[in-house]
């Protein structure tokens, strides 16, 4: 328990850097998404098109996706809502999961960028073996 509360902290830490350094043209999108009623996975599409620059082949992949994701936390946090620690493991895997799948979607770069975009581009030292 000490390990996943060190990892929140750190988690926490780091989102609140990563917030400072945001780029000034991400206002003009989260201004266009606070405009329009959209659910997270629209909101994830709209960003990574901006974002990524993704093609439209590229765009309707990435769609399906994010839909696909969305479901499967959806799912996990209603499954694992007493229990935030296999929450937290599962939250990981799924997002581990729709990365692998990102690859054959996105380029290199794009792929760099999105989880950059994501604040997980430095995540490997959460193990997928930890035990606690």
């Amino acid at each position: 328990m000490k390990n996943f509360l060190l990892i929140c902290a750190f988690s926490m830490i780091y989102m609140a850097a990563n917030a400072q350094k945001m780029r000034v043209t991400d206002d003009d999108l989260d201004l266009v998404v606070l405009s329009m009623d959209m659910d997270g996975t629209e909101m994830a599409n709209l960003e990574m098109r901006q974002e990524l620059n993704l093609s439209e082949e590229q765009y309707v992949q990435v769609a399906q996706l994010n839909s696909f994701r969305y479901e499967q936390l959806e799912h996990a946090d209603k499954t694992f809502a007493k229990n935030p620690l296999q929450r937290s493991k599962e939250f990981r895997s799924i997002n581990l999961t729709n990365d692998k799948r990102l690859q054959d979607v996105l380029s290199a770069d794009q792929l760099q960028a999105y989880q950059k975009m994501e604040g997980r581009f430095s995540m490997q030292f959460v193990s997928e073996n930890d035990e606690n």
